[in-house]
């Protein structure tokens, strides 16, 4: 019988007393290096000197070898100074420790990997399941080793405050973690754009314009960052044309006739697919979508190209779990894409319908006119609803009136609420900043256009 061969743990003692060598040397550093974490060494001794380093470093105190002894000592683990001074002693110089943790780190993620094909193994010697789900569940734990680190471990504050002083030296050097919108009233209204973690909701009755602002958003942000939109209304030919219609300044009715002898219009496409050819976006259709259905697509994105921004058009659409009714299924949803989000560090934008009690009142929507609200409102980060006058079914049609809405931010957990007035130029599917005076109703009161304060969802 064959000897099954034997795999080495992969791991690098002399890269981790060196990286810890020129931490104690050169304490700033830990700040470049915000994603490594005591796991990640082998050694369990290392791991430990690692934890007292991000004590010291956290609360102040100079890390210096005797202050390292003692801080594990205080923590019941017995260390001489010696043994900390040996690994100061031959400790790179600063612009090597970014390279050793990335070493480090390195090990651990094929550690990682080795034991998650140990589950897998498991998984394949399962009773009672078939194949496909099985498959689906190895996939599952493949994609997740994708993600930087997990998500799913408690941090302790020492942790997080070495975290923290790195998001902060980020900032120091003009590093803004906001992802724009291209939209400079949104922008304004969200400190700077979106981030990762969070979700924002985007309400909206049918043809007020909330595809058109999704897409745009979608491209704006592709400039610069992945972002991978969910379809399940438009399949991905429709998306096309909306994209093509904005980015080439073509008339949409003239795109879908898509007449030989219209040369302008085949100008424009050209135009089109050269600025769209240049963005980082990805999407996909399919109706009925499941939490695990956007999870593994948005893993597999990640993975191949990197993600930070996904929209999903619309919950509404999204199949539910097996609950006992429509509103606890939806209420899972909007708390799963929620933890979602934070768990894979990226941004979600989440398109929502509105009922139609909204159509029986004239003026702008409320809260209560989103379906579920309250899901909605107890998980997201940021709510906005989309109001078009012209598209109103009440709407008296002024002229001051064409090609106006209003996103109104209803709910913001971290920042203002307030109005931001966009421009909808509809055959061209594009929409941004309105630049001219805010058209009023005569019956509007003057306090509606103020700025209101912060809230907490």
């Amino acid at each position: 019988m064959r000897e099954k061969p034997r795999f080495a743990v992969p791991f690098s003692i002399d890269a981790e007393a060196s990286l810890l060598g020129g931490l104690i040397r050169y304490p700033d550093s830990l700040a470049r290096v915000p994603g490594l974490a005591p796991e990640a060494f082998y050694h369990p001794q290392h791991a430990d000197i690692f934890s007292a380093i991000q004590r010291l470093y956290a609360s102040g105190q100079p890390i210096e070898a005797i202050a390292v002894s003692v801080n594990m000592q205080a923590q019941g683990v017995d260390i001489g100074v010696g043994d900390i001074e040996s690994l100061s002693a031959s400790a790179p110089g600063p612009a090597s420790v970014r390279m050793l943790a990335s070493a480090v780190m390195d090990c651990y993620r094929l550690r990682q990997l080795m034991e998650a094909g140990r589950e897998i193994g498991e998984l394949a010697m399962t009773p009672g399941y078939n194949s496909a789900e099985q498959i689906d569940k190895a996939q599952m734990l493949l994609a997740k080793l994708a993600t930087v680190r997990s998500r799913h471990e408690p941090k302790s504050i020492t942790e997080s405050i070495v975290d923290y002083l790195g998001v902060l030296q980020d900032l120091s050097e003009g590093k803004n973690p906001a992802i724009r919108t291209g939209i400079g009233g949104l922008d304004s209204m969200l400190n700077g754009g979106l981030r990762r973690g969070e979700l924002m909701v985007i309400g909206a009755r049918p043809k007020h314009g909330k595809t058109a602002l999704s897409l745009t958003m979608a491209r704006n942000m592709a400039r610069d960052h992945g972002v991978l939109f969910l379809s399940q209304e438009m399949n991905i030919i429709q998306l096309m044309h909306r994209h093509t219609a904005a980015s080439g300044g073509v008339d949409l009715g003239r795109i879908l006739a898509a007449k030989p002898e219209d040369a302008d219009m085949w100008t424009g496409v050209t135009e089109a697919a050269r600025k769209l050819g240049e963005l980082k976006l990805h999407h996909d259709q399919q109706g009925g979508l499941t939490l695990m259905d956007i999870r593994r697509k948005a893993l597999k994105v990640k993975r191949e190209s990197g993600l930070d921004v996904l929209f999903i058009d619309f919950l509404q659409l999204m199949s539910g779990g097996g609950e006992e009714s429509r509103n606890r299924e939806l209420d899972v949803i909007v708390n799963g894409i929620k933890a979602m989000a934070m768990d894979l560090d990226f941004a979600v934008v989440l398109l929502s319908q509105m009922s139609r009690k909204a159509d029986e009142h004239y003026g702008r929507p409320q809260m209560t006119h989103l379906r579920d609200s309250g899901a909605i409102e107890a998980a997201a980060d940021q709510v906005a609803l989309l109001f078009n006058d012209w598209a109103h079914p009440m709407s008296k049609k002024l002229g001051q009136f064409k090609g106006y809405c209003e996103l109104e931010i209803v709910a913001h957990r971290n920042g203002p609420q307030g109005l931001v007035p966009l421009h909808l130029i509809g055959e061209l599917q594009q929409i941004g900043d309105w630049m001219g005076d805010i058209p009023k109703r005569l019956a509007e009161p003057e306090k509606t256009m103020t700025r209101r304060t912060p809230s907490n969802l």
